[in-house]
């Protein structure tokens, strides 16, 4: 029977077996092995032999095919819609391009100088793409408005020249800025900079935020890291912040997925919405990176980000985590109604509990700063790092109602000299709106050494913000730290069409002396205990006035004894006199 089948099947072999395969000597076997070699020349030969004549039967492309195929926008760009950067390039007969100095989604920065004005400049090449150059027209809305209102450039954010179009490409000018926080961590083969050094950036960054939380402002950067402050000169230490393409103002957010990941807030990493307040919790991160010279919280992805910070701050207050959308992405919920961390799925990730990798360990507070680098220099003591680690610990309060803000963190201790302190910031070329040097003679605060964010280690909790009003005839009792949002700096009153009968009486030396924007603004401290006596009757004086509201006089006083700006340079009032101008009149008109 086998013989039967098998006839049949080799009748067929011999239809499918090419001829030259029935010799032995050519069976595929001995081409595999003995003849291999020769086996893979005839493959290419057959190949390209193929390929040639393919070549051969194609008509060549004409010039206008190619330049289809192969240029874009004329060929000035590449196939990223990224323009051609040539060194040595003119443009509009005024800018001589010099260098690429910088490269990112955006697109490209580039050096070169301005021929009419005889200086280097910065000039930001946006792609030329719809979507891009949609959002670089935000960007440029934004950068007019903050010069508009920093003329004198005093607020620590990057100036924009002017701005054109070129080749389909918005270009943006820009003053020429040194090199970015980071590079210089790296010149440090990141040990980080001094105490000091990182005094003097806080500073000038709290008052950059102070500045974009003004009314008129409203502005979130939304993308705060190292990369993005630069030094003004490599040799100094004044910076400024770049980069507000991912910026926005506050109620018009477009955007989710914000701030880059070692930076980014609970908030956005909960899914809930935000606020200027995230900008503070950047800078607390950025603040201890400077001096560490590592990141704070070095998370790989959201998850890991998350559970590094309950590793340091523990697991974020209850009532947040309620009200979080994405909040069971990192915590289950008990059934005593207590969030829990969700179990760790990656077996190669190990996380301590929460709370125990406690900050003043990664200060080294008591052991002579990170890694006992700092031990015996000048202006790196205990004392030093306590107030350090409590004004982090504020910045970085997982509450962004509760976390603080620009103003109250140029009033904290970190900032201020004492009779046993070899270095502060106040009498350096600081231009702080709330740090005037009349300001910090005439005030003085208190805080706890404990301090510390809502939920988080017990190294962090029961803080208590005290700030004391005094001169040397009455101090005034302590407040909460209990600062608005949005402060009002600077500002300009509309214009006043109706005044009570005392006005014209008052107003002429009470604005002269009191005034925002006066040339002879009194020191506060004398200001203060000249206004106690006078300014709860003059306040129920206003209240009972049909149209208050536009009352010069009651709006100077106002202004004078509530409002801290950088042109009154006053402590905030407490909560007596907050109330009493609260029941009085919410309605001042700013223009």
């Amino acid at each position: 029977m086998f013989s039967q089948l098998e006839e049949p099947w080799c009748e067929m072999s011999k239809w499918r077996i090419p001829p030259s395969f029935r010799d032995p000597a050519s069976a595929p076997l001995r081409k595999l092995s003995v003849d291999l070699i020769k086996t893979y020349k005839h493959i290419n030969e057959v190949y390209y032999t193929k390929k040639k004549r393919r070549a051969q039967q194609v008509p060549p492309e004409d010039s206008s095919t190619k330049k289809e195929r192969k240029v874009y926008n004329d060929g000035y760009d590449d196939d990223n819609y990224d323009y051609i950067v040539k060194n040595g390039e003119k443009w509009l007969d005024r800018y001589e391009i010099d260098s690429l100095i910088g490269k990112g989604s955006f697109g490209q920065v580039v050096k070169a100088y301005d021929h009419h004005e005889q200086e280097w400049v910065a000039i930001k090449i946006i792609k030329n793409k719809k979507a891009f150059l949609n959002q670089a027209q935000i960007e440029l809305r934004l950068l007019e408005l903050m010069n508009k209102h920093d003329t004198e450039m005093k607020y620590y954010i990057v100036h924009l020249k002017r701005h054109f179009m070129f080749r389909n490409h918005l270009c943006l000018v820009f003053e020429l800025l040194s090199y970015n926080l980071y590079d210089l961590l790296r010149n440090t083969n990141f040990r980080g900079v001094s105490l000091n050094l990182t005094r003097k950036f806080a500073q000038q960054l709290c008052t950059a935020l102070l500045f974009l939380a003004t009314p008129e402002l409203s502005i979130i950067h939304c993308d705060l890291k190292p990369e993005n402050i630069l030094l003004c000169n490599p040799k100094r230490s004044a910076i400024k912040i770049v980069d507000f393409g991912s910026s926005c103002q506050l109620g018009q957010r477009i955007y989710q997925y914000i701030q880059s990941r070692f930076y980014r807030s609970p908030e956005v990493l909960l899914g809930m919405p935000y606020d200027l307040a995230i900008d503070m919790w950047s800078l607390g991160c950025i603040l201890v990176e400077m001096h560490t010279g590592e990141p704070l919280f070095s998370g790989s992805n959201e998850v890991d980000q998350m559970n590094k910070i309950v590793e340091v701050l523990g697991v974020p207050p209850s009532h947040m985590l309620d009200a979080a959308p994405k909040a069971r992405k990192y915590f289950d919920k008990l059934s005593d109604g207590l969030w829990t961390v969700k179990k760790n799925k990656d077996v190669k990730k190990e996380y301590k509990p929460p709370a125990t990798r406690r900050l003043h360990e990664i200060l080294g507070v008591e052991t002579g700063g990170p890694g006992g680098r700092r031990a015996g220099e000048p202006g790196h003591a205990p004392c030093d790092y306590l107030k350090f680690k409590d004004l982090i610990l504020r910045m970085l309060d997982y509450d962004p109602k509760s976390r603080i803000t620009p103003f109250y963190a140029l009033q904290h201790n970190f900032f201020k000299k004492t009779t046993d302190e070899g270095t502060n910031t106040s009498s350096s070329t600081s231009t702080s709106p709330a740090m005037d040097h009349s300001h910090s003679t005439s005030t003085t605060s208190s805080v706890s050494s404990s301090g510390g964010s809502s939920g988080s280690s017990n190294d962090n909790r029961n803080y208590r913000y005290s700030n004391r009003y005094y001169n040397s005839a009455v101090t005034l009792s302590d407040y909460e730290m209990t600062s608005p949002q949005v402060l009002p700096l600077p500002h300009r009153i509309t214009s006043m069409s109706f005044c009570p009968w005392f006005c014209p009486w008052f107003c002429p030396w009470f604005c002269l002396w009191f005034c925002p924007g006066s040339s002879r603004q009194m020191e506060a401290g004398k200001i203060l205990h000249i206004l106690k006596s006078v300014l709860h009757n003059l306040v129920r004086t206003c209240t009972w006035l049909a149209n208050r509201e536009k009352c010069s006089f009651y709006v100077c006083v106002r202004l004078a004894a509530a409002v801290d700006t950088p042109l009154t340079c006053l402590p905030p009032p407490p909560p007596h006199l907050t109330g009493a101008l609260a029941t009085a009149d919410e309605n001042v008109v700013w223009q």
